[in-house]
């Protein structure tokens, strides 16, 4: 299970990759424009996340020099192509969560109206 910070960098790296035939070559600065604001991430985060997600077998990594610029060639692994699938799923079961707790919540709404209002009332006349 992927962290908050490392979903939000393998969220953009699965976008770059997937219209490339799982690889890319970018660089470190447009990997962070696509993180959102949102989120508290720093420049001095990518390279440890980077690494947790090399070491998780989602991505392979390559770091390169193209005309004094610095580049990343990721490459999606096995793990990384299923990322969108698992990433669905997680949503899923977040949805399906709050559904079940606010039905019960009605659920619990509904037997103490009947409670209170009808069953009390026969009882204590």
């Amino acid at each position: 299970m992927l962290n908050k910070k490392e979903s939000a960098l393998m969220r953009v790296i699965y976008k770059k990759t997937t219209r490339n035939k799982g690889m890319c070559l970018i660089r470190p600065v447009e990997l962070m424009v696509g993180i959102s604001y949102g989120l508290d991430f720093k420049e001095e985060d990518l390279e440890p996340t980077m690494k947790a997600l090399i070491y998780d077998e989602y991505i392979d990594l390559v770091e390169s020099d193209k005309k004094g610029d610095f580049y990343y060639c990721i490459t999606l692994l096995k793990k990384g192509f299923a990322f969108q699938r698992s990433e669905e799923q997680r949503l899923r079961a977040r949805r399906s969560k709050i559904i079940s707790k606010v039905l019960l919540a009605l659920l619990g709404g509904a037997v103490t109206i009947l409670l209170t209002r009808v069953i009390v009332p026969l009882f204590f006349k």
